[in-house]
């Protein structure tokens, strides 16, 4: 689903039969092409869009990824979690946009 920055959907795909990661459903459809060829516009996406960053030009903004997994250094958590608030702040309006869907079951149907 894509919306714009007050939540209206913009785009939703078509479902698919079996379960798919969502990165690569994005290719499947081509959307990463034309995130590429397309004009520069910044999408702000969750996790499950890690790497696309770089193959789109940084057109795709995706939470911040965690550098240490074991026993960070006290530094880096506060970073950390001060990158990923701030990105969830951005977001918080796509989020809206999607609930609103689910909340009226308009996805259930289709």
């Amino acid at each position: 689903v894509l919306t714009d920055e007050k939540g209206r959907m913009l785009f939703c795909s078509p479902a698919e039969p079996a379960s798919c990661a969502d990165i690569t459903h994005a290719r499947q459809l081509g959307l990463v092409k034309h995130l590429v060829d397309g004009p520069a516009v910044e999408i702000l996406a969750d996790a499950g869009y890690q790497g696309l960053g770089a193959q789109t030009g940084g057109r795709v903004v995706t939470p911040p990824h965690r550098k240490f997994k074991k026993n960070p250094p006290d530094w880096y958590e506060e970073i950390h979690e001060r990158q990923r608030k701030a990105h969830s702040s951005r977001r918080i309006h796509v989020e809206h946009g999607i609930a609103h869907l689910k909340n009226w079951r308009a996805l259930a149907r289709h």
